[in-house]
């Protein structure tokens, strides 16, 4: 089938659907120039997907479906030679156009899935991450700061070393700190085995004295165990999974949602009410400022800021600043 074939196939479908959307991505592994990926669909909006690494194929997507759908979703991670947004911002003009990090989709649909399974107490779990890279480094750091013990296994005993010393640089004081893989080996079993490396794992029999029917087993990075290794998981009857990113789909679409869209519209930034400087959302204001819960609507007066990014303590307040206090809570009154 030719590609604008394609391309009118996912417009038919898309054409049915509440709301429509396309996403383009890219991946730093040697790939086709271009696929069809499998359709997502969250919050009312259909999605048709398309992994692109031609310069010149991702030009005549962008042409097809501009404003014909509601938004167009690019990948905004460089893997390649192939600036996916640099393309796409010059050509979109109808569409709203909208960067998604797959790799932090991909973080959080890993964290949520071991949550998941793990009933969301992850605390004194043992969990092996395999991989020294990106995704393995963002993993281990997220799990071990859900008080997992968390053993970082490598290609080499030196890069484990390395990058656990790295990752424990900037753990919290009273975080217990990532270990590389070897303090493992006392381990009769571990609960969580995740996978993220770039290609197939070299070393699968360092990991089978590890795995027992309560273990599980996830492929982060997709192909990375073996058929054989797979098939003795199948026959244990230990879990074994491909990691499927649509679970933390909606992350991506948290700065159009209504409510992130709200928070920028109604409730962050500074404004007058009744002759009173206000701020709210984290706006820093000058001291005197009325601090509130919200801009358009204020429900709750939280204090007066002192120009420093807090707010005064009762007894620093002011005439002036009790003053403007009280004029806010009055329009709250009056609103309510």
């Amino acid at each position: 089938m030719e590609i604008i074939e394609q391309f009118q196939q996912e417009l038919d479908y898309l054409n049915n659907q509440k709301h429509s959307s396309i996403m383009i991505s890219t991946t730093a592994k040697h790939a086709l120039s271009f696929r069809v990926l499998p359709r997502r669909s969250i919050l009312n909006t259909a999605m048709s997907c398309f992994m692109i690494n031609d310069a010149k194929l991702l030009k005549k997507a962008l042409l097809f479906f501009d404003g014909l759908v509601d938004y167009i979703y690019i990948d905004i991670e460089q893997k390649q030679d192939l600036n996916l947004f640099e393309i796409a911002r010059s050509i979109v003009k109808k569409s709203n156009l909208t960067t998604v990090k797959p790799n932090d989709n991909t973080l959080e649909s890993c964290d949520m899935l071991i949550r998941n399974h793990l009933k969301d107490d992850l605390l004194n779990k043992d969990i092996a991450v395999v991989g020294t890279g990106n995704l393995a480094s963002k993993l281990a750091t997220r799990l071990t700061e859900r008080q997992a013990n968390v053993y970082i296994m490598g290609r080499t005993n030196e890069k484990e070393k390395t990058v656990t010393e790295a990752l424990n640089l900037f753990l919290p004081k009273h975080t217990s700190e990532v270990k590389p893989f070897e303090e493992i080996q006392s381990k009769k079993k571990v609960d969580i085995i995740v996978s993220f490396l770039s290609g197939q794992m070299s070393k699968e029999d360092r990991l089978l004295s590890l795995i027992d029917e309560d273990t599980f087993v996830i492929d982060g990075g997709i192909n990375n165990f073996s058929s054989s290794f797979i098939q003795r998981m199948l026959s244990a009857n230990v879990k074994v999974t491909r990691l499927d990113t649509r679970i933390a789909l909606p992350y991506q679409m948290l700065l159009e949602h209504d409510y992130t869209q709200s928070f920028f519209n109604e409730v962050f930034g500074h404004a007058t009410i009744n002759d009173v400087l206000v701020a709210a959302g984290g706006y820093i204001g000058g001291e005197g400022t009325v601090v509130v819960d919200n801009l358009k609507q204020p429900n709750q007066v939280i204090g007066i800021a002192d120009g420093s990014g807090g707010v005064k303590a009762n007894e620093q307040l002011s005439e002036a600043d009790r003053n403007s206090i009280r004029k806010i809570e009055k329009a709250i009154s009056t609103s309510s």
